[in-house]
């Protein structure tokens, strides 16, 4: 396994994550119903905690407010991280 240190681009895969729906069916209101699905998720390590052999990692996409940084950040096992 490659090291992987704070700054790294990784990819993951998160177990039962909320998506639209494949096939784009909708309620009767129209809108795309939500669905469970494993989802490949990609982020930059923030930080490390070798303790418990988890990463927190900071996903891309996400739109943190000023000052609350850290609370979006993920924590993933090593085991399952796939650096880019």
């Amino acid at each position: 396994m490659e090291d992987i240190k704070a700054g790294d681009k990784v990819k993951w895969i998160q177990p039962m994550c909320i998506v639209p729906h494949p096939e784009g069916k909708t309620d009767r209101l129209g809108e795309v119903l939500p669905v469970f699905r494993d989802k490949e998720r990609t982020g930059v390590v923030m930080s490390t905690n070798r303790a418990d052999k988890t990463y927190h990692i900071r996903p891309d996409g996400v739109i943190t407010p000023k000052g609350m940084d850290s609370y979006y950040d993920t924590g993933v096992a090593v085991k399952d991280l796939v650096k880019i």
